[in-house]
């Protein structure tokens, strides 16, 4: 105990000599991850990005210097009558993507406009305001990116989408991100190391699942891997990165994390090969890959061939991201053991790239019994101090830089994550966001270097987002509060008024209020699986939320409502419908509790309604559509037969996600044509069930129901080829002022939805703390 004790006080005090000198450190932690093109190119890329933004005549009003001996993270904007032409805005910056942050910080505190990723509110002034800002970023690095994105968010994505999205990430002033396709890097690995195309197809996953392949949980789910798709990806990778680093960001390649397929141990019958635990009870044929041990001498042949060839391919920052165990545990716990794993990848990184830096993700060490103190300390130990940079996954709820004594040394990243698998539903803590990265970056003793974003899936819950990168750039921002009034009134415009930010504010003060540690992953009632024993929960009033509601309907109704407030009226009103199916399910169940059948029935039809007004509310913009989903997938097909195994992936990722449903509804989405084609049915079966047994005096059973809507609606709709609309039908302000006045006003007295407990009197006591 003394030891452990003796051991932890070393590191803090490492710790602390690293924050003491924290400029230094970081500098040299990343003397070699610098931008690779010059000035001149990180300049026109800058422009480039603006000129993307603006109409020709206000883009020409912007003037970009680089000056790479300026700081890290740094820059300056200048607009004045000391200036040969007082109309230009000059802009000086240490990179490229610090010039476009500086553009961006120009056009979103001094304009008042907002770029998002469901759209852009972009009415300039037109005279443009003077400025005279200098801007020195607290976070050496602004992360952004999970493994996980890629595959509910940008699996499907051409071009045209990543061209837009590199132009937002710019904006945002992100320097780090990930290039995790590899599929075709091992397709040539596996084949020199004598694998048969056919097993390599039977281990390679599909482009829903590439995640989860990569990191050793899953092998073969939905495949397998065509080459059309493997050339596709390739040659989309190859020109994302490219673009990334002409703007001055760094990426950060893949890395042989010892995972292979199974039929290496027959090829390499004297090799130690460990089976990989079986992950979320999938099938014995997709599960279990084998995990090598990293003391053979096989580890370090393949893992420097492989990194090799992703150099050649995609060249390199000198940053690497490996996670041998992402929710799989090692074979051995012992300290030696785990040491040896550590060693032997970043040993087989530093054989390729001498100033390789391995970015580790921390979420293995989350909720998992087996990373001890002195496991962690092995694992993380075996890696020289400044040459392992770990994320720290989800800080905002489950912080592990506490309990591992500051990842014993090595630098980390503080990242929001927010969002599992890409569902949708208002919710974050802004609080726990506000006061974590204030809090971590002014105690002496934590390694931090960093600020980022990790959300499983984006297209959610935007304002959220921009704020914690924000807080990254923006060692000033000091009110919560102020930023989201502001925020609304970039989002809305010119037309904007307090009924905006009034309902902004009791956004941030409910569904963004959230201190607890439940899992909130956008699965609410009516996007379950149906079940007697559902319990829903809220942290929040939903009478005050819809005060919020109705202010932003009042707003819209009013003022000129831009795509930025129709979406958010969809979101908000869809939140609200959500509340009542809630309220509803308590009653209707109650009502079966009580034999009530007639109470039973008006309620069950008044929750079928309510599944088939919000299809229609959803219908009315494009951003909650299921269509374009199924469509990107489909347009990648070359042959009929991959047209259906892009589609199937496309379904079943949002679905059942595993054959027989392993972890279903992890990733669903509240679409349209999702809502009336598969939540309803499913409801439909089950209330039916439970009106049978009510008539009959009878029972239910809720294992035969779950099998009865696997078998009658799961299935079916993975396995379907209907198409969806691509483009949304319908008044976005009339629909969803007409469906709030329904189902908030003109329905009976509904069974109340319980706040989480403990959650609200935690929030009210810690309210006043992080909003001024």
């Amino acid at each position: 105990m003394k030891a452990a004790v003796l051991v932890m006080l070393v590191f803090q005090l490492l710790a602390k000599g690293f924050t003491q000198q924290t400029e230094d450190y970081a500098a040299h932690i990343l003397e070699h991850v610098r931008p690779q093109v010059s000035e001149v190119v990180q300049q026109q890329a800058a422009l480039e990005v603006i000129a993307r933004l603006l109409p020709q005549q206000q883009a020409e009003k912007f003037r970009i210097t680089i000056d790479s001996s300026m700081e890290r993270n740094s820059f300056s904007l200048f607009k004045g009558e000391e200036v040969s032409d007082p109309s230009e805005v000059q802009i000086t910056a240490s990179s490229g993507v610090a010039a476009t942050k500086a553009f961006y910080h120009y056009l979103r505190y001094w304009c008042r406009v907002l770029v998002a990723w469901e759209g852009s509110q972009l009415n300039l002034p037109a005279v443009l305001p003077p400025v005279n800002v200098t801007i020195k970023a607290p976070s050496s690095i602004i992360y952004y990116q999970n493994v996980c994105t890629w595959s509910y968010s940008f699996t499907w994505w051409s071009w045209p989408q990543w061209r837009r999205h590199i132009d937002w990430m710019a904006l945002q002033g992100i320097t780090l991100s990930l290039a995790p396709f590899q599929e075709d890097l091992w397709t040539q690995v596996y084949l020199e190391y004598n694998l048969t195309h056919a097993q390599i197809d039977n281990h390679l996953s599909g482009p829903g699942f590439f995640a989860w392949q990569r990191m050793g949980n899953i092998r073969g789910w939905g495949g397998p891997l065509t080459p059309s798709f493997t050339q596709f990806a390739h040659t989309l990778q190859v020109r994302v990165v490219g673009e990334m680093r002409r703007l001055g960001m760094a990426v950060a390649l893949p890395a042989f994390a010892g995972h292979l397929p199974v039929q290496f141990r027959t090829l390499y019958p004297n090799v130690s090969f460990a089976n990989v635990s079986v992950w979320n009870n999938f099938p014995p044929q997709y599960a279990s890959p084998l995990f090598l041990d990293p003391t053979e001498p096989l580890f370090a042949a393949i893992g420097s061939r492989f990194l090799q060839l992703a150099i050649k391919t995609y060249g390199t920052d000198h940053v690497y991201f490996s996670d041998p165990f992402n929710e799989i545990d090692p074979a051995l716990p012992s300290g030696k053991y785990l040491s040896s794993v550590s060693e032997a990848i970043y040993s087989t990184m530093v054989q390729v790239d001498p100033d390789a830096i391995w970015l580790l993700q921390g979420w293995m060490f989350v909720k998992n019994p087996f990373w001890s103190d002195r496991a962690i300390r092995s694992f993380l130990s075996a890696v020289p101090l400044g040459r392992m940079l770990v994320l720290d996954l989800q800080s905002e709820q489950y912080p592990q830089y506490g309990r591992t004594a500051s990842y014993a040394g090595q630098p980390f990243i503080w990242c929001m994550l927010s969002n599992f698998g890409g569902t949708l539903g208002m919710l974050g803590s802004v609080g726990n966001v506000f006061r974590g990265i204030r809090e971590t970056r002014d105690n002496s003793t934590y390694t931090l270097l960093g600020t980022g974003i990790t959300p499983e899936g984006i297209n959610q819950n935007y304002a959220l987002y921009e704020f914690a990168l924000e807080m990254g750039w923006n060692a000033e921002l000091d009110s919560a509060e102020q930023w989201f009034s502001e925020y609304a009134v970039a989002r809305y415009g010119n037309d904007s008024d307090e009924r905006a930010q009034q309902a902004w504010n009791i956004f941030l003060r409910t569904v963004y209020a959230f201190e607890g540690l439940e899992l909130m992953r956008g699965k609410y009632t009516f996007n379950r699986r149906p079940s007697s024993k559902i319990r829903p929960w809220t942290w929040y009033d939903v009478h005050t939320f819809n005060q919020g509601l109705e202010l932003l309907l009042s707003f819209a109704e009013e003022a000129s409502c831009n795509q930025l407030c129709q979406y958010d009226l969809v979101d908000a009103t869809r939140q609200c419908l959500q509340h009542t199916a809630d309220a509803l399910y308590l009653t209707l169940m109650d009502s079966f509790k009580k034999r009530d059948l007639t109470s039973f029935r008006l309620h069950s039809s008044l929750f079928l309604q309510l599944l088939s007004d919000l299809d229609v509310l959803l219908r009315t913009n494009e951003h909650f559509l299921l269509g374009p989903w199924l469509e990107s997938a489909k347009v990648h097909a070359v042959t009929t037969l991959e047209r259906r195994k892009y589609e199937y992936n496309a379904r079943i990722q949002i679905t059942l996600w595993g054959p027989q449903g392993q972890i279903v509804d992890y990733a669903n989405k509240q679409w349209a044509g999702m809502v009336q084609d598969f939540f309803l049915p499913r409801w439909r079966v089950f209330l039916g069930e439970l009106d049978q047994a009510l008539a009959t005096n009878g029972t239910i059973n809720d294992l035969k129901i779950r099998d009865k809507i696997f078998r009658t609606v799961e299935l079916p709709f993975v396995s379907d080829s209907k198409h969806y609309a691509t483009q949304p039908s319908g008044d976005t302000v009339r629909t969803a002022r007409t469906l709030y006045e329904r189902w908030t006003n003109d329905v009976p007295p509904l069974k109340p939805v319980p706040g989480s407990p403990g959650a609200r009197r935690k929030s009210e006591k810690r309210r006043n703390k992080w909003y001024n």
